[in-house]
């Protein structure tokens, strides 16, 4: 996680949630701000190099809420997309990271609203390729251990399937918070909040997926 995050506590397994992103924070002093300001007159090959530091924490973001990888490579292109033509209006390229994953999320929200619920995808189902084939998916072995790897894949299973029945606002607050290591400050930027409001929604989340999850945090 970067420095200066704020963090609330963790509860119960929400590690099992993904493989926490590790981003270096873009503040005043950072390379990535001149790679903004760069982009923001037209240097493409500035924003490609922004989309390759960003890409996989907004996709991270956008599937623990979508739950399809089809589906979030789409919205994370469409946010990169709508990023670029609305760069130049950017006022405080230090707020670069914030302000894309505010994009990210909106975009994410509108589209589970328009869909109505969102589907979830085994861990163990193959990943489509252009060829029509499938591939497996990329999970990081965590042990040597068989025994182990089986129970920490069931126990991602568990909490992916707890936190999909977070409501949308619930969901992007654990997302960003214990996924992509963001401080509750930043988030209530990005969902244009107060911080009480996203100290409330990560406490009410916690519960709530305490709930859902009793049996394994006894373990």
């Amino acid at each position: 996680m970067h420095g200066g995050t704020q963090s609330v506590g963790v509860p119960f397994p929400i590690a099992a949630f993904g493989a926490a992103v590790q981003r270096q924070r873009v503040g005043s002093d950072s390379p990535h701000v001149e790679w903004v300001r760069r982009a923001q007159t037209g240097d493409v090959d500035a924003f490609e190099l922004l989309f390759n530091q960003y890409q996989r924490a907004v996709y991270n973001l956008v599937y623990q809420m979508v739950r399809s990888d089809a589906d979030a490579s789409d919205i994370t292109q469409e946010a990169f997309m709508r990023a670029w033509k609305a760069l130049p209006r950017l006022e405080q390229p230090e707020a670069f990271v914030s302000w894309l994953f505010r994009i990210a999320t909106n975009l994410t929200r509108n589209w589970v609203r328009d869909r109505g619920r969102v589907q979830i995808e085994s861990l163990d189902q193959p990943v489509a390729t252009d060829d029509g084939d499938g591939t497996a998916r990329e999970i990081p072995d965590f042990s040597a251990d068989p025994a182990a790897i089986v129970q920490q894949s069931e126990l991602r299973d568990v909490v992916t399937r707890a936190v999909s029945t977070l409501s949308d606002d619930h969901r992007v607050v654990v997302t960003l918070h214990h996924l992509e290591g963001l401080g509750v400050e930043e988030i209530a930027g990005i969902m244009r909040c107060s911080v009480g409001t996203v100290k409330s929604r990560l406490a009410r989340a916690r519960e709530h997926l305490r709930r859902k999850l009793g049996s394994f945090v006894e373990r």
